[in-house]
Order: C-alpha cells, then structure tokens, then sequence
C-alpha cells in the first residue's frame, strides 16, 4: 500500500476499502487481496485501459490533466457549495448536475457516432428507446450524417 501512488487521496483508500469490504466476504482481507485491487486501480490509469477484474470499467480519465471524472466532479461541486457560503445550493441540484452531464456526454456519443443513435445508445450502454427519450427531454440536435 505504500508503494501505491493514491492518486485519488483519501478518497480513493475510502473506495478501495469499501470495495474490499464489499467484495470480499471473509473475515480478513490479505495482503494478496489488497495488492490485486490495487492492480486494478493502477490499470485504470493507463492509457486504453481494459475493464477491470471485478467488472467495472474502470474510471473516465483525463489523460492531458491525469484527473478522474470524479475528482473533477467533486472539486465543482465542492465550489459550488462554497458559493454558497453558509446556505445550501436551491433544491432541485441532483437533478441540475445529471441534466447538465448528459446533455454533453449524449451530445459527444452522438457526434462519435455521426447522429447514429444506434450505435450511441450501445456506446453509452442504454437503451435505444432511453436514448430517444433524453435527447428529446435535453432537446439535443440531432446532426445526421450523409450516407
């Protein structure tokens, strides 16, 4: 564990932990145990990353800045509520912040897959018909490409 980088600080030890407990049923968890975590942790961190051993697909990096999704997430909304200084944000935040995350990501499926929404909803891993829906819902442009 201290060879390990953390690039997510005491977070990222909190996830593993977590994971550990979650995983791993029996009463101990080995040295062996926390090291194959690990593995999968630092595997995520390369370029082209596969799927990760315990199915999940590891996490969205930026591999200019080398942050994760989460990290970046976190550091905004950490700002935004101290904005707001000792009051909380209005209510209704959890679904501002989903609206104002899928209206890029489905934007940046689509345009990838040039305006098919086949392909898009395989990409994203939704529904063809859940796709429709929040592209409607979001009211994104569809740019079609010609065949």
């Amino acid at each position: 564990m201290k060879r390990y980088r953390w690039p997510g600080n005491i977070r990222e030890l909190e996830n593993l932990t977590r994971r550990l407990a979650a995983l791993y049923p029996q009463e101990s968890v080995t040295a062996q145990l926390v090291d194959a975590e690990l593995a999968v942790d630092a595997s995520a961190l390369e370029p082209g990353f596969p799927a990760s051993a315990n199915g999940g697909a590891g996490r969205v990096r930026d591999s200019e800045q080398g942050t994760t999704l989460a990290s970046a997430v976190e550091q905004h909304l950490s700002e935004l509520f101290r904005g707001h200084g000792d009051a909380l944000p209005p209510p209704g935040l959890y679904h501002r912040v989903l609206r104002e995350f899928e209206y890029p990501l489905i934007s940046a499926a689509l345009a990838a897959t040039r305006g098919n929404q086949i392909k898009a909803a395989e990409l994203l891993g939704l529904n063809r018909n859940t796709l429709r829906k929040k592209v409607r819902d979001l009211d994104i442009r569809l740019m079609r490409s010609p065949r």
